[in-house]
């Protein structure tokens, strides 16, 4: 395994180990409660924070820092199934869209935004600090280590996940006018169609497909670079350059 591979993995235990702590600022739920009463919340700014990033760091969050990503990459060793994308991806976004449009709801129906709380309903920063916030937390690890188990590889990212959107969003943006970011660069010629790359992407994507292409372009590309490090031909690269 790759150093970069192996760095990613301590990382990833590492976010889910903190878990506990950061519970609360990926929570959907209290940035819709404190709206309501006009604060915006850390889950509100983070959510903020992870649409502009995406603009030049693409999905990179999910791989590299997310604890439901990191808890899912986990299971992957006991579930490497690959997810058919297409069957199962607009269920994120059946999720994702009634909770916005509930945000801008409380926005207008409370008055307006009022002050700022980043630590929110947590205990001095921690957000699980009693039985209640517990069993929260054990449905969360519950629900997403239950669909990469049940379904595939990192399952939550392609249906229930509510922030991969914002990064979705943003990454098309950033497709869209070609400024600089963070790539899968692929050299088309150096390809040799061993299917390597597919196989380490813990995203299911047909890597292979696309690096023949000369283009690696793809919504659900978290930038884990596990297809570069994967590749024996040297044909795949994590870089920062123009889509253009």
């Amino acid at each position: 395994m790759r150093t970069r591979q192996k760095v990613r993995r301590v990382v990833a235990v590492v976010s889910t180990a903190l878990f506990p702590v950061t519970l609360y600022y990926f929570s959907p739920f209290l940035s819709i409660e404190g709206l309501s009463s006009g604060i915006v919340t850390g889950s509100l700014v983070l959510f903020a924070l992870l649409f502009l990033a995406s603009l030049f760091l693409g999905r990179a969050f999910c791989a590299w820092v997310c604890p439901a990503g990191a808890l899912q990459e986990i299971v992957l060793g006991f579930r490497g199934r690959a997810v058919k994308r297409t069957r199962v991806n607009w269920i994120k976004w059946l999720v994702w869209s009634p909770w916005v449009l509930a945000l801008v709801f409380v926005v207008f129906r409370s008055g307006g935004v009022r002050t700022v709380n980043l630590t929110w309903r947590t205990w001095h920063g921690i957000s699980v600090s009693d039985p209640h916030s517990l069993v929260i937390l054990a449905v969360v690890a519950a629900l997403f280590a239950g669909l990469a188990l049940a379904v595939g590889r990192r399952a939550g990212c392609h249906t229930v996940c509510w922030m991969a959107p914002f990064m979705v969003l943003g990454g098309r943006l950033q497709a869209f006018f070609g400024w600089p970011a963070l790539r899968i660069a692929a050299k088309a010629g150096a390809c040799q169609d061993c299917g390597a790359c597919s196989r380490a992407c813990p995203m299911s994507i047909e890597v292979a497909a696309l690096a023949k292409s000369g283009h690696v372009e793809s919504t659900d590309c978290i930038l884990c670079a596990s297809c570069a490090d994967g590749c024996p031909h040297g044909a795949l690269r994590l870089t920062f350059r123009s889509g253009h």
